[in-house]
């Protein structure tokens, strides 16, 4: 029997055993799932009418929209059942554009994010539409850019979503077998400031590790 069979024999029940483990733990983690790894940007486009004033301070709505591709996690672990899914993207940077003649404001503040997100592959597909945890505050450093600041999303600094209704074992095989995935997104926030951001005014977020967990 050649050397390279021997190794090969040797490296299955290893493989197998890492799968085991992941499934005994009960949670497989899943990178990148929205589409957006470090270094990377999602823009958001103010625009409309402000929907309320508190003081001198202007809520107006904003929106992202974007296509993304991540890689599968393993395509060698079968899931049966997923209870939820935790996403959790970091934010680390930002920069403010606004039109022509518009003052930027020293602090934005970025709240009540919504996603709907769609995941496929060459096998299937599944829309998720679920609210986002998570604050950012927007602190003017020089120029039009912009310290990041995250609020109330737990010890982990990052704007978070839970997935617990829906078909996530339709998830499940897309992040863990088929061809390339897929993520459709449209991020929806309020963003209020003083003074208000003029509508067209583009705020782009510059994310850092973006991370998924799949709990069985």
């Amino acid at each position: 029997m050649s050397r390279r069979t021997w190794l090969l024999l040797l490296l299955v029940p290893l493989l197998a055993g890492c799968g085991a483990g992941l499934k005994e733990e009960g949670r497989l983690p899943v990178a990148n799932p929205l589409g957006r790894s470090e270094d990377e940007t999602v823009e958001l486009l103010v625009g409309a009418a402000s929907r309320s004033r508190n003081g001198g301070a202007v809520t107006k709505p904003a929106f992202a929209s974007y296509t993304g591709s991540f890689s599968d996690t393993s395509a060698d672990i079968t899931i049966g059942n997923v209870r939820r899914f935790i996403i959790c993207q970091r934010i680390q940077s930002a920069q403010v554009e606004v039109p022509e003649g518009a003052s930027l404001p020293n602090t934005i503040t970025l709240k009540d994010f919504h996603l709907n997100a769609t995941f496929s592959d060459n096998q299937a597909q599944v829309t998720f539409d679920v609210d986002v945890d998570g604050t950012v505050i927007l602190t003017r450093a020089t120029g039009n850019s912009y310290a990041v600041t995250v609020q109330g999303a737990g010890a982990d600094p990052c704007l978070s979503a839970t997935v617990q209704t829906g078909d996530l074992n339709t998830l499940a095989r897309i992040v863990t077998q088929g061809g390339t995935n897929t993520v459709d997104v449209t991020l929806t926030a309020n963003v209020t400031s003083d003074p208000a951001l003029p509508d067209g005014t583009r705020i782009r977020l510059t994310t850092g590790l973006g991370t998924g967990t799949l709990e069985l």
